[in-house]
């Protein structure tokens, strides 16, 4: 996963294809430069991607939630500013149904919810409504994922377990502490990362963009590996939140993960709020 921060690996780095498109150099996906000043429903923004022909390409796509994910500036907040110059926020649509949509289960029973970002502060929300206008970008790569309005699949064989407590990402190559430490606040859970002596290794506190791809997009509460990743606390209107290293760039606030469904915020929420909590939990990766 691409970071923007200073002295995480794998720095974000953009190509410009000279044809309208834009190359992430770290995740291998193309990216539409100039998308249209339009706003759309799910199915309008579905069929533009679809039918695009850019780049000698014609295989364009709407991007998932983790596709999003990978070119979110958290720290501006917004669309990478290297990539997408002068990129607009507002809502953003991706092709990620939410699973509870996706089952019409429990709170997803009678919902058409699909996950949008705000390009204005970085939140992901899971209860964007398909029906509703937002604007879109298109992605390809030479891979291929679930299709929209299926459940996301956890790639074969994503995770090994390295040793009592350290679980490595085959995919990512991170590895994960498999537990995590007590409350703590976001020194705390800086503090604590630093101070970890796990296996005689280094370890730190992930970015938020790096969570991101410990979520298992088919599962709730928790939608993550349990058997990698026992008792992982969730829950919204808590401190169920793994914290991240970025700063709220808007606020004295830090970004943290929930993985009630895995959606993102910062604890500048006012009491009772679904992004209120003055604790959170620390899960370490190196």
């Amino acid at each position: 996963m691409p970071n923007t921060d200073d002295g995480l690996p794998n720095p974000a780095s953009y190509m410009d294809g000279g044809d309208g498109t834009v190359h992430d150099e770290v995740t291998g996906l193309v990216w539409e430069q100039d998308p249209p000043d339009d706003n759309g429903t799910w199915d309008d923004a579905l069929a533009y991607c679809e039918a695009l022909e850019l780049g000698g390409k014609t295989d364009w796509r709407l991007p998932t939630r983790i596709e999003i994910t990978s070119v979110l500036d958290y720290g501006k907040p917004g669309w990478a500013e290297a990539a997408f110059p002068g990129a607009p926020g507002a809502f953003h649509r991706s092709a990620s149904d939410w699973i509870l949509t996706i089952n019409q289960q429990g709170a997803g029973a009678g919902t058409d919810y699909a996950w949008a970002f705000n390009m204005s502060d970085g939140i992901v929300s899971n209860a964007y409504s398909k029906a509703s206008d937002a604007r879109y970008r298109c992605v390809r790569s030479e891979g291929s994922g679930e299709d929209p309005s299926e459940a996301a699949a956890q790639p074969p064989d994503q995770y090994t377990v390295l040793s009592e407590g350290e679980v490595q990402d085959n995919y990512t190559g991170l590895i994960w502490e498999a537990g995590d430490s007590g409350e703590v606040d976001h020194a705390g859970a800086l503090d604590y990362c630093a101070e970890l002596s796990l296996g005689g290794q280094t370890w730190r506190l992930p970015s938020i963009r790096e969570l991101a791809t410990l979520v298992d997009e088919a599962k709730v509460a928790p939608a993550i590996d349990e058997s990698m990743f026992p008792d992982t606390k969730y829950g919204s209107r808590s401190n169920n939140w793994y914290w991240a290293a970025d700063p709220d760039a808007q606020a004295d606030a830090n970004w943290a993960l929930n993985f009630d469904d895995g959606f993102t915020g910062t604890n500048k929420g006012s009491e009772g709020s679904w992004n209120y909590f003055t604790a959170g939990f620390a899960r370490c990766v190196r």
